[in-house]
C-alpha cells in the first residue's frame, strides 16, 4: 500500500538529502532543481575545487551557455572576434556582446582586433553527482538520469524502496547506461542496487553550463549573506 512508502516525490527528495548529508563529507553541498540544459536534475551534490574562487566568479558572471569558453583549450584558442563569431555560429556584433561579458568577468582582453581569453584548467566544482528521485516510474527517470551524465561525474536514480522491484529486475539497463540505482525505505535507509559508472561528464559544454549555474547560486548566496 502507498502508506508504506513515501507520499510524494518531494518527501523522497527530503529523504535523499538526509541520506546524502549522512553519507557525504562536509565538503559536499546539496543543490536542488539544477538546469544544465539537459532537463532539470532533482538533486545535485557539489564539491568545490581547491583555490577555485576566480573560476567560480568568472563562471557566475557569464551566460551558462557560454561558460565553455572559460575552459582551458577552448576559449584561449580563439584569438579574434571573427574567430569567436565562427565558434559560436553568430555575427561579429553578437560576438562582441559575448566579449563584453568576458571582459566584465575579467577573463578576456581585447586590443586592435586581437582577443585573448584566459581559460581555467579546472572548473569551480571538481565533482558533481546528479540524483533523480521517482516513486516508481523507473524507465522514465532512467532517461533523465542518463542525460544528466552530460554534465555530472556520476548520475543516480533513487526510488521508493516499496516500488523498486521492477527496476531491480532490470539492473542491466542501468549498468549499460552507466547510471546508479538505489532505493530508500522509511526507517531502514538507503539500499544500493547498482553503483554508478564513471562515464560522465560526457559534454564539456554541458559540464561548464552546469558549473556556471551552480557558481551563480553560490555567488548570489554570498552577496545576500554579505548584505544581511
Amino acid at each position: 500500500m502507498r502508506s508504506l512508502g513515501f507520499e510524494s516525490e518531494a518527501a523522497l527528495v527530503k529523504a535523499i538529502i538526509a541520506c546524502a548529508v549522512r553519507a557525504r563529507r562536509r565538503d559536499y553541498r546539496v543543490e536542488l532543481e539544477v538546469d544544465a540544459g539537459v532537463g532539470v536534475a532533482d538533486v545535485v551534490l557539489t564539491k568545490r575545487a581547491p583555490r577555485s574562487t576566480d573560476a567560480l566568479r568568472a563562471a557566475a558572471l557569464v551566460s551558462p551557455r557560454l561558460a565553455v569558453l572559460l575552459s582551458q583549450g577552448v576559449g584561449d584558442a580563439i584569438k579574434s572576434r571573427a574567430e569567436l563569431a565562427a565558434f559560436l555560429g553568430t555575427s561579429e556584433g553578437a560576438a562582441q556582446r559575448v566579449i563584453a561579458q568576458l571582459l566584465a568577468a575579467g577573463v578576456a582582453e581585447q586590443s586592435r582586433g586581437a582577443l585573448s581569453i584566459s581559460g581555467f584548467r579546472t572548473p569551480p566544482f571538481e565533482r558533481l553527482i546528479a540524483v533523480e528521485a521517482k516513486l516508481s516510474d523507473w524507465q522514465r527517470v532512467l532517461v533523465q538520469a542518463y542525460r544528466n551524465l552530460q554534465f555530472a561525474d556520476e548520475s543516480w536514480v533513487v526510488l521508493d524502496h516499496s516500488f523498486a522491484r521492477p527496476a531491480i529486475a532490470q539492473l542491466d539497463r542501468f549498468r549499460v547506461a552507466g547510471v546508479g540505482l538505489a532505493s530508500i525505505e522509511r526507517g531502514r535507509g538507503l539500499f544500493i542496487h547498482q553503483a554508478a559508472g564513471s562515464e560522465g561528464p560526457m559534454s564539456p559544454a554541458k559540464r561548464w553550463q552546469a558549473q556556471a549555474v551552480l557558481s551563480s547560486r553560490v555567488l548570489t548566496r554570498k552577496i545576500a549573506s554579505g548584505a544581511g
